[in-house]
């Protein structure tokens, strides 16, 4: 039997939704959905989808139409050329990476993760039979350069990195994107660049994608989705882009699996693609809860965190108070607010909250960590 963890979020919104169920008014900041919901014009290109009969099995890769959307946005957004054979859409941009991963990833070969990172890298470079080799990062929360320098050794086969950030929000900049770069520029590691949040930046701050550097595009794979920016979690769509060999294995990996993703999820997230208004007022939305956390928690003594400009979560150090980070989270369970222990993300003594709910939600939140911070 492999030796995956499971997942901490679930089994804190497990708990939390079992004291739901009781009657208990209880807050849930925890999970990494938008509470907008699906944009309504997405929502009639999916009944018109169905209504056509477009409900048969896909290209194992995605509709056709839908990888030249992603190209052309890929494009425009980034000034990137990517075939469609260059694409290959997955049921979520978790199936994405994992494809990458077991396409690339063998017995005992290295995957750099910097800390903190999303929960799922490490169990899926698990169940790859790979090693995930944690660097810490710098006290800010950029890359440390030098750190990921020294942890390079020929069994290393990949490096994820994440921006904007989950769970701290953070968006490399440029500088520290090439630096990365000149470090792997002549060795045979890929990079994997999950970039799910990149419509979703504040401050007119800009996230650059490592493949944007000539010498990377070739030993890059970016990563996105419709999940976060289109509020679409539950319809399932995400895509890789990459150089084609390696893209087609992947590919070959899939058709074993999940064949290909929802057609009806396909047709929805192409329409989605062709509109960002949506996108553009939710990110608003976004950016307004955002400051309003900002001024609440500089209201609270003792409290630290990195300014996020990206995504949509706080990644709070809680240390003054406890450095146990699941403890401190079971028992602000008490307290009717529900969040995630930093362990998970791979550093105790941090919560990390999510923004993606209403300002009401948020500040009846954050008003019960306050009183159980000052208990």
């Amino acid at each position: 039997m492999r030796k995956v963890n499971p997942s901490s979020t679930l089994k804190v919104l497990e708990n939390a939704m079992m004291r739901k169920k009781k009657g208990i008014d209880i807050t849930i900041l925890a999970a990494g959905e938008p509470d907008f919901d699906t944009p309504d014009y997405i929502k009639e290109c999916a009944k018109k989808a169905i209504e056509s009969g477009k409900t048969k099995y896909t290209p194992v890769g995605g509709i056709l139409e839908l990888r030249e959307e992603i190209s052309k946005s890929l494009k425009r957004e980034k000034g990137l050329d990517y075939s469609p054979e260059q694409i290959l859409v997955s049921s979520g941009a978790k199936q994405s990476i994992f494809n990458i991963l077991f396409t690339l990833v063998g017995k005992d070969d290295e995957v750099i993760i910097p800390i903190p990172y999303w929960v799922s890298y490490p169990e899926m470079v698990k169940l790859c039979d790979g090693k995930p080799v944690f660097v810490e990062s710098k006290d800010d929360f950029h890359l440390n350069i030098d750190a990921i320098k020294r942890k390079i050794n020929s069994r290393t086969k990949v490096i994820i990195i994440n921006s904007p950030n989950n769970p701290t929000g953070i968006v490399y900049n440029k500088d520290e994107i090439f630096e990365l770069s000149e470090i792997i520029k002549d060795k045979n590691i890929y990079v994997i660049s999950d970039e799910i949040y990149d419509k979703l930046i504040y401050e007119n701050v800009q996230n650059f994608s490592i493949a944007q550097i000539d010498w990377m595009k070739e030993k890059t794979f970016i990563i996105n989705g419709v999940s976060k920016s289109y509020a679409m979690t539950g319809w399932r769509i995400g895509w890789a882009a990459g150089p084609k060999n390696e893209i087609n294995a992947a590919k070959n990996i899939q058709s074993h699996t999940t064949s290909c993703p929802s057609s009806i999820s396909q047709y929805a997230s192409l329409c989605a693609l062709k509109d960002d208004n949506a996108v553009i007022k939710m990110r608003e939305k976004f950016e307004e809860r955002r400051n309003f956390c900002i001024d609440f928690l500089n209201g609270i003594e003792g409290i630290k965190y990195p300014k996020p400009y990206g995504a949509f979560y706080f990644f709070i150090d809680i240390s003054k108070y406890e450095k146990d980070s699941i403890k401190f989270c079971t028992e602000l369970l008490e307290y009717n607010l529900a969040v995630i222990p930093g362990i998970e993300f791979g550093m105790d003594g941090f919560i990390r909250f999510s923004y993606a709910s209403s300002i009401e939600e948020i500040e009846k939140g954050l008003q019960n960590l306050k009183k159980f911070i000052k208990r």
